[in-house]
This record gives C-alpha cells, sequence and structure tokens, in this order.
C-alpha cells in the first residue's frame, strides 16, 4: 500500500515538474540577508538575486555570508529571507502562489486524463458488456475532469492578470 502512494507521489512530481517545464517556469530565488533598527527599519546588509538550481549547488556560499555578517553586526539580529519566484513573469513561486497552484492544476488534469485512458483500455478489453455512454463511473469522472479544467481556466485568467499587474507596477515604479 506505501508503495502505491509512493508511487502516485512520484507520478505527480513528475507531472508537476514537466508542467512547469511547459509553461516555461524560470526558477530563481532572492536572497536578503538584512537585520531591523529598534524604529523596525530594514537594514539589507546584502542581496542574492540568482537561479534557484545555482543557490542549491552553492548554499554555503549564502551561509557563509551570514555567519561573516553577523561576525560584523553583532548586536543585531541578521536574519538571512528567501523570496523564490519565476524570472519570466515575476510571480512568486511560494506554496500556495498562483503559479504553483496551476501547475499542479496542470498536472492533476493530465494524470486524470491518463487514467481515463487506463479505465477505457481496462474496460474494452475486460467487460464485453462495456458501454461508453451509459458507464457512471466514467461519467462521474468525466465531470470531476471537466470541473478541474474548468478551475484550470480560472486560475490561468487569474495569473495573466497577476502578470499584467506586475508588469504595471515595474512601469508606474520606474517613472
Amino acid at each position: 500500500m506505501a508503495q502505491e502512494n509512493m508511487g502516485d507521489w512520484m507520478e505527480y512530481a513528475r507531472e508537476y515538474a514537466k508542467a512547469q517545464r511547459e509553461m516555461k517556469i524560470e526558477k530563481w530565488v532572492c536572497i536578503t540577508i538584512e537585520y531591523r533598527t529598534k524604529e523596525r527599519q530594514r537594514v539589507v546588509l546584502f542581496r542574492y538575486d540568482l537561479p534557484r538550481d545555482i543557490y542549491e549547488r552553492r548554499q554555503w556560499v549564502v551561509r557563509w555570508r551570514h555567519a561573516r555578517l553577523l561576525c560584523q553586526y553583532p548586536k543585531e539580529n541578521v536574519q538571512t529571507y528567501f523570496s523564490y519566484y519565476d524570472r519570466r513573469t515575476g510571480l512568486s513561486m511560494d506554496f500556495g502562489s498562483a503559479l504553483s497552484r496551476l501547475s499542479a492544476a496542470k498536472a492533476q488534469i493530465t494524470i486524470a486524463r491518463r487514467k481515463e485512458q487506463e479505465y477505457l483500455e481496462y474496460q474494452r478489453q475486460n467487460n464485453m458488456f462495456f458501454n461508453e455512454a451509459e458507464d457512471e463511473t466514467l461519467a462521474k469522472f468525466r465531470r470531476k475532469l471537466q470541473s478541474k479544467i474548468k478551475k484550470y481556466a480560472e486560475l490561468e485568467r487569474e495569473v495573466i492578470l497577476s502578470v499584467q499587474n506586475v508588469r504595471l507596477q515595474y512601469y508606474l515604479n520606474r517613472f
């Protein structure tokens, strides 16, 4: 049973990564090392903005910089903050963000379509009384699939609006 759940999880993870590749998501991370003054103002000591895979290979550089700044400012509470985002759109890639929910919805739809095809093939080969038009299980499954597709379309609109909003804010802040 646990092996089956692991396989389902791995299938979902593969489809999630494939959905992100198809959507051309560029994973980046913005890392700031900072402290707050007694008046609660941010003092940014150092900032990195780099691709996420480079950060994952070179985490020691950020830890080293953090340790060095801790020694430089021993009386301050020096903290490191991470912000994951898509470089192309400027949208956050945090858990529960619009972009990650869109990727997850796309992965779920792909998996559901594959399961539907497997069910149809099995029924056609092993059930000589199978009628695709009258199968209640298939009809229920297709209704759920249609609701997932509708949810995906709504999320897609939400992401498009978010991208437009980010670009508008960028241009307003430039001038």
